[in-house]
């Protein structure tokens, strides 16, 4: 290899060595900065609110969330009620499902009627 041709290389190869040298330092500096912006693991569809840990312990509709509503062929329906699969005529603590349909559940709590919608699709229906 010639005297230039070996320069080129070497100054080549610094150049290279510079330029990555940059990049990490640059890359271990990074923060995010939020500033206004929405988190990004906040779901976009359906507000999530805390809900009780299991249905037995409900005892006031605001504990409760609808996850889901199956229905099947012959006309069974079941629900996904704070992740907890229920059917229409179930009874859990003081919780008892009067009916389920595509869209709603009907629960006695308490002797109260009280129904639970699923979300619009788009987001959660106010």
């Amino acid at each position: 290899m010639s005297v230039p041709k070996k320069l080129a290389f070497v100054f080549l190869l610094f150049a290279a060595a510079s330029s990555a040298s940059l990049f990490l330092s640059s890359a271990d500096a990074f923060q995010y900065e939020s500033k206004g912006k929405r988190d990004p693991f906040v779901p976009l569809v359906g507000a999530e609110k805390p809900a009780a840990a299991r249905l037995v312990d409900i005892t006031s509709i605001e504990d409760l969330r609808l996850d889901g509503i199956a229905l099947g062929a012959k006309g069974e329906a079941a629900a996904i009620i704070n992740g907890e699969l229920i059917k229409s005529g179930d009874k859990v603590g003081d919780i008892t499902v009067r009916s389920i349909t595509k869209t709603t559940v009907t629960l006695i709590i308490g002797g109260k009627a009280h129904e639970l919608k699923l979300p619009e699709e788009g987001g959660q229906k106010e």
